[in-house]
């Protein structure tokens, strides 16, 4: 996405009291409301607006090799302008359709500082929702063309609902890190890699994010709060000799340094990582194939995220340009009866485990809901922003954004809840048992994923692709299960949640962050194993070159 920027320094004494949170709102609200003053009375009136201001503050601490392999900081203010010219029921939002990605008016974006007196703030957001003023003006003539010269549009709801009013000022404290104490346990866990000479590079790394947030509308709303995120992680890759790149990367997130784990733990995890790159480089290939397979609980929450969650974002429902898959299904069964699927991004921890979707206000101001999408295989609801669809007129606090991105319909912390579940040994007797009535040669058991894609779209087939990391080859005569490697998982939506049978009672989190429309936003999936009679998987792409000539320094030769 196209972003044109607009950097204003407040304040550049070094001595310059920075104002205080409450201070910065105040003044938010006072610019708002002189904005919408003048704005609500012009030709063509604005009737909705609000400010967003993002202060992140990042940190990375890294160790590779047994070395410390940096400290980088981060700090940056966003602010956010959105303005609506028009009305509720066609607005400057609303899509023009046969008109290309690249044909819209880049949005503006504008970072700003806090360490002198306000005026520059309020100043800059004066001069933002100006600029959005005229943008939306200009686009709302676009629309409205737009609407003569097509023919009727399926969807008629309107492009904006209203929302109760929200007062919130719940503001965490710092990340207290202990920067030189990480810096040599990054450094020395790293060391552990070097008694590993088929791993070719790694890492280990704590990532610290703070995000204080100000946010204000013309309804009313007030919000001042804050997300915390730290995450201890490590990976490890290596070259396999037919030219496959092939990592793993295993991490923990928390959002309360008190969560994080203890040294043994990480050592732990450091040799779990680095014994798997090691035997996937020693591991043989699996050619294309079809037959049944387990996804255990971590897989199968990153493949109903990409797969399920992205098609039931609710202004997929009305893009005509989109596949549009559960629009039409709503009271109709999607899933197995034994299946449910909630979003809730009100839960912070699920388990022993912090949930990176958890937010209480979304990125328009609105109250955060669980929303029950599917129960008992019933379709029953769609996530919402405030633009409204067919049947669903309201937004249910789902209205997420990157800062610098407008906001569209996200998934928090999607959930999948199963009845009838079963010990995972049974759930891998049954995968067994389906091996044999198929007469496949071998099943599989997914237990990673790293990520992966779906296309939504009409102009593409709607299909995803998955990518796993761990994969298990299962035989049907008793002999041990085989890592295997080179593997992507393919498919369609319809006919792979209809092949599902089972599910076991071992549920597992993901937590990632994902990317969209609207940027890229903090997520969690979780889901129990599930057992599906068909899956297909594909050969993964891989390189050409050899591993490297040259040993590692004091490794094998």
């Amino acid at each position: 996405m196209l972003l044109s920027c607009l950097w204003l320094l407040v304040g550049s004494s070094a001595h310059a009291e920075a104002p205080s949170a409450d201070d910065v709102l105040a003044s938010m609200r006072a610019a708002l409301a002189e904005a919408m003053g003048t704005l609500a009375a012009a030709t063509e009136p604005a009737y909705a607006a609000s400010y967003a201001v993002v202060d992140h503050r990042g940190l990375t601490i890294q160790g590779s090799h047994g070395a410390h392999a940096g400290l980088v900081p981060e700090h940056y203010r966003h602010v956010d302008v959105d303005v609506r010219v028009g009305s509720m029921a066609l607005d400057s939002t609303h899509k023009i359709r046969d008109e290309g990605f690249f044909s819209e008016t880049p949005r503006d974006s504008y970072f700003v500082g806090f360490e002198g007196p306000l005026d520059p703030l309020r100043r800059l957001l004066l001069r933002g929702t100006d600029d959005a003023y005229r943008q939306a003006r200009a686009r709302l003539v676009k629309v409205r063309s737009n609407e003569v010269v097509k023919v009727a549009r399926e969807d008629t709801s309107a492009d904006y609902s209203l929302a109760p009013a929200v007062t919130r000022r719940e503001l965490p404290g710092p990340v207290a890190i202990d920067n030189a104490a990480w810096q040599k346990l990054t450094r020395e866990v790293s060391a552990i890699y070097l008694e590993y000479p088929e791993v070719y590079d790694s890492a280990v790394q704590l990532v610290v994010t703070e995000d204080d947030r100000w946010f204000v509308n013309n309804e009313g709303t007030s919000v001042l709060d804050g997300y915390r995120h730290v995450r201890i992680a490590t990976w490890g890759e290596t070259v396999a000799e037919d030219g496959m790149s092939l990592s793993v990367y295993d991490y923990v997130d928390v959002a309360d340094v008190a969560h994080l784990p203890d040294r043994a733990r990480i050592e732990a995890m450091v040799r779990q990582v680095a014994g798997r790159v090691v035997a996937l480089r020693h591991a043989p290939l699996v050619d294309p194939w079809t037959g049944p397979a387990i996804l255990r609980g971590r897989a199968a929450g990153v493949f109903f995220h990409e797969i399920f969650g992205h098609r039931v974002e609710g202004h997929r429902q009305k893009d005509e340009d989109e596949g549009q898959t559960f629009t039409q299904r709503v009271g109709q069964p999607i899933l197995p009866a034994f299946l449910s699927v909630v979003d809730d991004p009100t839960i912070a921890r699920l388990g022993s485990e912090d949930l990176n979707g958890h937010y209480a206000v979304d990125d328009e101001g609105v109250a955060a809901e669980r929303v029950s999408l599917v129960e008992r295989g019933i379709l029953r609801n769609f996530l919402m922003s405030r633009a409204p669809i067919e049947g669903f007129g309201r937004s249910n606090g789902h209205g997420r954004r990157q800062p610098g991105n407008a906001v569209v319909a996200r998934q928090g912390n999607l959930m999948v809840q199963a009845d009838g579940v079963v010990p995972y040994a049974e759930l891998h007797k049954r995968l067994v048992d389906e091996i044999k009535r198929q007469k496949k040669p071998f099943g599989l058991v997914f237990d990673d994923i790293s990520g992966g894609f779906t296309f939504t779209g009409r102009s593409t087939p709607n299909s995803f692709v998955v990518s796993p990391v761990t994969v298990w080859r299962v035989y049907p005569d008793g002999r041990p299960d085989e890592l295997v490697r080179g593997v992507d998982l393919i498919g369609t939506p319809l006919t792979t949640f209809a092949r599902i049978l089972a599910a076991g009672g071992d549920t597992e989190v993901f937590n990632g962050v994902c990317g969209a429309e609207s940027g890229w936003v903090p997520v969690s999936a979780s889901s129990p194993s599930l057992l599906v009679q068909e899956v297909e998987v594909q050969r993964r792409e891989k390189g050409n070159d050899r591993p490297p000539l040259l040993p590692a320094p004091g490794g094998a030769q």
